[in-house]
């Protein structure tokens, strides 16, 4: 037996139970667990603790074994915001004694994160701090919980003084208000920060240079981006965790005069994809676009800029139509919901994967049902069109104002009306209000759909032909058909929809 081996056998329950997980997963030697074991006789540490405090484990690699010896779930405390009523909770004295803050309570139960579950001393406190709670314990990495403990150190104004942990509070801000993005735009000598909530940018906050330096480099960091290119329009996502829910975010840099500003768009995927009929639309509305998922083969495009809400309807459509008899398979940019059942290919950062590609992948997988994300060129389009026409049904978005000028579109990416008619069923366009509706303050908050649409019947298509052009297509139903509409239910304003019209040209 090694001398080492022989050192340590006198810790063999303790190194069954923990130490030989790290010896199997090659996460810890046997002379470095020897040596933590002896450390413990000296130091009133804990053995996972112990091994990073000598640098003989990472972090990251110490929270996935006691996740698996603990049964526990984590918590990522990076990227959370824990207001000064909840972080105080636990005093500072018992939060370090015990390594753990509270970073959650609702409805009579708490949140805490542990640096080890291990800590039997450590949970008997807390429980024994709030008996009357229901408590569910979380794992969180030691030196995330450290920082908040900083932070209790100088009340509230802690945060005011950490640009990470402001970034933080920005972030889930916005997330709580259900805002769309976050613009980082900067100014003489300030940035502002703006929010887009229920379509309509409000001024949240200012940050001084010194503070958008360091949040900058972060919000880069966070999306693999390089921090040392200033001038190169950028883009790149990031999935986090924040707050019990998960949230991806976009996040794409641009130059605005000499400095560079940052767009975060906000995709909460934790509030679930909504059926059709949870958006809003009108009972007409909700029949023309069930009648779209009754199609076994063609195109159907989704018009509007972004932030429109196009995507999610599409996405709403993907939900209609799935079922274990049709094969869906979805091409995106990057993937905004996942939906079980539905195989999901993301197009790739590095550029070689187009949409033209992604597709023909697909169509060697036998699908019956493809999304596209958005037709960009030429080649996509006439790649979705080729698809449809083999009996598929392909659903795709297109950045166009209105259903016309989708058609526009396609034709300015050099495709002919004999290329683009025979398989297409037709072109859905909508914009996004607020409700407006002063004697029902519950429908203040939100958004609701415009629309406008255009079905290609057999008989509208062969007209067309028959011309050359489109001409002047006039819509099954217009924007202002709809606005009209909603006006007269009560939903909404004449203002709110001048708003609009006059925001997004529709």
């Amino acid at each position: 037996m090694p001398k080492d081996t022989l050192m340590y056998s006198q810790h063999s329950s303790f190194f069954q139970n923990i130490g030989d997980i790290f010896l199997k997963k090659g996460l810890l030697t046997e002379k470095q667990i020897y040596t933590i074991l002896e450390y413990q006789k000296t130091k009133n540490m804990l053995f996972g603790r112990l091994a990073v405090f000598l640098k003989f484990l990472q972090e990251d690699h110490l929270q996935e074994v006691l996740a698996e010896v603990y049964a526990i779930d984590s918590v990522n405390l990076e990227f959370l915001y824990i207001d000064d009523e909840t972080l105080h909770l636990l005093d500072q004295e018992t939060a370090l004694s015990c390594m753990a803050v509270v970073f959650s309570i609702a409805d009579g139960s708490i949140s805490v994160a542990l640096a080890d579950p291990g800590d039997v001393k450590a949970i008997d406190k807390i429980n024994a701090r709030f008996k009357d709670l229901k408590i569910k314990f979380f794992l969180a990495k030691e030196s995330e919980i450290l920082r908040f403990i900083e932070i209790m150190k100088g009340s509230s104004a802690g945060v005011a003084k950490d640009p990470l942990l402001l970034l933080n509070k920005i972030i889930f801000d916005a997330i709580e208000a259900e805002a769309s993005d976050i613009h980082f735009e900067p100014q003489e000598n300030y940035v502002r920060v703006r929010a887009r909530i229920d379509g309509l940018l409000q001024v949240i906050t200012r940050l001084s240079p010194e503070f958008w330096s360091r949040i900058k480099a972060k919000l880069k960091l966070m999306a693999k981006l390089d921090i040392t290119d200033r001038y190169r329009p950028q883009s790149g996502h990031v999935k986090i965790s924040l707050g019990g829910k998960s949230v991806d975010l976009r996040i794409s840099t641009h130059l605005d005069k000499s400095e560079e500003g940052v767009v975060v768009r906000i995709l909460d995927s934790s509030n679930g994809l909504k059926s059709l009929k949870e958006l809003g639309f009108t009972p007409e509305d909700f029949a023309w676009l069930k009648k779209i998922t009754t199609f076994s083969s063609g195109i159907f495009l989704i018009a509007g800029p972004t932030g429109s809400g196009k995507t999610t309807t599409l996405y709403s459509l993907l939900k209609e139509i799935d079922s274990p008899q049709v094969n869906i398979m979805t091409l995106e940019d990057p993937i905004e919901y996942q939906i079980d059942g539905v195989k999901q290919m993301e197009l790739r950062e590095d550029g070689l994967l187009s949409f033209a590609d992604g597709v023909r992948s697909i169509l060697r997988q036998d699908p019956d049902v493809i999304l596209i994300g958005e037709i960009r060129d030429e080649e996509t389009a006439m790649t979705a069109i080729r698809a449809s026409l083999t009996g598929r049904l392909v659903l795709a978005t297109i950045h166009a104002t209105n259903p016309a000028d989708g058609i526009r579109r396609l034709l300015n990416l050099k495709l002919k009306l004999s290329d683009v008619l025979p398989s297409l069923i037709g072109v859905f366009s909508q914009r996004l209000v607020r409700y407006c509706n002063n004697s029902s303050p519950a429908k203040l908050r939100g958004r609701f759909p415009l629309t406008e649409y255009l079905y290609f019947s057999e008989e509208k298509k062969k007209k067309i032909l028959s011309i050359g052009n489109i001409g002047e297509l006039k819509p099954d139903k217009s924007f202002t058909m709809s606005a009209e509409e909603a006006v007269r239910s009560g939903l909404t304003t004449p203002e709110e929809i001048e708003r609009v019209i006059k925001n997004a040209d529709i």
